[in-house]
């Protein structure tokens, strides 16, 4: 249309420096806006050996912390060269993902929030054959954006002592999850300080993180003959705001009875009745660190593996 060269709409359009007239650069911008023109990254791919896209792996989009997490990193991917392609999972990734993003070859790299990755699963992971950033974990051997489970479980668990409660309760998730794990240690080793211990029937295990097993949560510490006066779930937001609807309809009043503090700090915590405490996730910064070291991963392929940690907030409000 422009009656040039393949090569002259080439060069235009992926802004190359050449001796193309200003008069000839218009016309092929001019022609590609009015025709709509976009590129076509398999084409592009095929030919630079690079297919300008990130994966992101990421669980069950029904889970608020994961839809938050996959708005902020597409918000910030979308200010990149980049385009994004999501990978969504509701079975173990482990079970033919990793091999067929391998096989597709549509990515040049991944960021996974892999909350239940394991260091065994080490080669499996590196058989990708991309870069990969693992997302709210922490291993040596990969990039990691992880949180500080220990300070934040620790913060928490010292704020309800100092409102006096003597008797503490957990909802925990029965994935098996290294950092389900660690948030646990550190609310033992918080309470081992005070010269208090966390028993076993105090903790309530859901098997997904949403309101209906928060209720359940609920019917168990109901039921409960030596209640708790405060509950934190560690199993974030979504699941405590279930407890608190449920245990209130049970005829108990938070804070008086049941003192909650939740875990992530999503939108709806302030909008809930009362008003939820909770540990606040700086879900920005966070999404920001993984972008940026799956960029630099791409541009220094030989350097150390790095961790990003960040460092929660304890959002005070009605619930605790």
């Amino acid at each position: 249309m422009a009656n040039v060269s393949v090569a002259t709409v080439s060069l235009v359009l992926n802004d190359k420096p050449s001796r193309i007239s200003p008069a000839t650069r218009d016309k092929i911008k001019k022609i590609a806006e009015e025709q709509h023109y976009v590129p076509n990254v398999a084409a592009r791919g095929l030919v630079g050996s690079s297919t300008n896209t990130i994966g992101v792996i990421i669980s069950d989009l029904g889970e608020p912390i994961n839809a938050a997490t996959t708005r902020a990193l597409s918000e910030l991917i979308s200010r990149t060269p980049y385009d994004l392609v999501l990978y969504e999972t509701f079975v173990d990734w482990r079970q033919g993902l990793y091999n067929k993003i391998g096989r597709e070859g549509r990515v040049d790299g991944i960021i996974h929030k892999a909350f239940d990755l394991k260091p065994e699963d080490k080669d499996f992971v590196k058989s990708i054959g991309v870069p990969v950033v693992i997302y709210e974990n922490d291993m040596d051997w990969i990039d990691c954006v992880a949180l500080d489970n220990d300070n934040a479980c620790s913060m928490a668990i010292k704020y309800l002592l100092r409102k006096g409660h003597e008797h503490i309760g957990v909802i925990s998730c029965r994935q098996d999850s290294d950092t389900m794990n660690l948030r646990l240690a550190a609310i033992c080793r918080s309470l081992a300080e005070a010269g208090k211990s966390l028993r076993d029937e105090q903790i309530y295990f859901v098997d997904r993180f949403t309101p209906e097993h928060g209720k359940l949560a609920a019917d168990y510490f109901h039921n409960l003959a030596d209640k708790p006066t405060a509950i934190f779930s560690i199993a974030g937001d979504y699941v405590a705001t279930g407890f608190v609807t449920k245990i209130q309809q049970l005829g108990y009043h938070v804070p008086d009875d049941f003192a909650v503090v939740g875990f992530d700090d999503l939108w709806f915590s302030s909008y809930v009745q009362p008003k939820l405490t909770t540990l606040r996730q700086p879900l920005e910064q966070m999404t920001k660190a993984a972008i940026e070291l799956l960029l630099q991963r791409f541009e220094q392929p030989d350097k150390s593996f790095e961790t990003r940690t960040f460092k929660p907030e304890l959002v005070i409000r009605d619930s605790a």
